[in-house]
């Protein structure tokens, strides 16, 4: 039987999606993937691969910077292990569906049907709001979200395919899964563990203890 998350995760993506579509609809555009003005004048093949390669080095980028703020700053470290009580333990299989639904489903929604209607900087802003927490230390992740946005915003505008914005959010919030569930900062004998998750992260996430 699927898990009663995974199920729940597909069903609010799945809205979510359906709604991008719908706005697409309304505006009299159905063509979510492309930007209507892209910023750089890039012909296919170009733009796809301009799309890969900058979504990926978005990704490396927030995915090598999120391990080292967690160990080297309080608030990180914080919000890291509020995010593994909030979660709870993870399989992988309900890593893989959170990343993929909701990297692909929010970025139809907030970059394919709103970036064009409300441009770059509102979409973006509304895109952090709707990142809230069940307690008032999450607000770092509210602001985190907003940077986000506009940074899957920007890709989305220059590269002019939603490819570029779906890769780095699905790779993003994979791995970040994966390090949530995997790495405990305040584990009760007081020493920092790394476990090594059942289905590896495409990151390696082997730690020593100390470090």
């Amino acid at each position: 039987m699927t898990p009663r998350r995974i199920r729940i995760a597909v069903a609010v993506y799945g809205v979510l999606a359906l709604f991008a579509l719908l706005w697409g609809l309304v505006r009299g555009d159905l063509d979510l993937y492309h930007h209507p003005e892209p910023w750089l004048p890039l012909g296919f093949p170009a733009s796809t691969a301009a799309a890969l390669v900058s979504g990926a080095a978005v990704a490396g980028i927030v995915i090598v910077s999120t391990r080292v703020l967690v160990r080297r700053t309080r608030w990180a470290r914080d919000l890291h292990v509020e995010f593994r009580k909030t979660l709870g333990p993870l399989t992988s299989a309900e890593i893989a569906v959170f990343a993929l639904t909701s990297g692909i489903a929010e970025e139809m929604f907030f970059r394919g049907a709103m970036q064009p209607a409300l441009g770059v900087v509102l979409s973006s802003v509304i895109f952090g709001a709707v990142h809230v927490g069940p307690m008032r230390r999450f607000w770092v992740w509210s602001l985190w979200a907003t940077v986000m946005g506009l940074v899957f915003a920007v890709l989305y505008a220059s590269t002019g395919e939603l490819l570029a914005p779906v890769v780095a959010h699905v790779l993003i919030n994979y791995e970040n899964m994966h390090f949530i569930d995997a790495y405990d900062p305040e584990p009760p004998a007081g020493r920092r563990t790394m476990r090594t998750p059942t289905d590896p992260s495409l990151v390696s996430t082997r730690m020593r203890a100390g470090r």
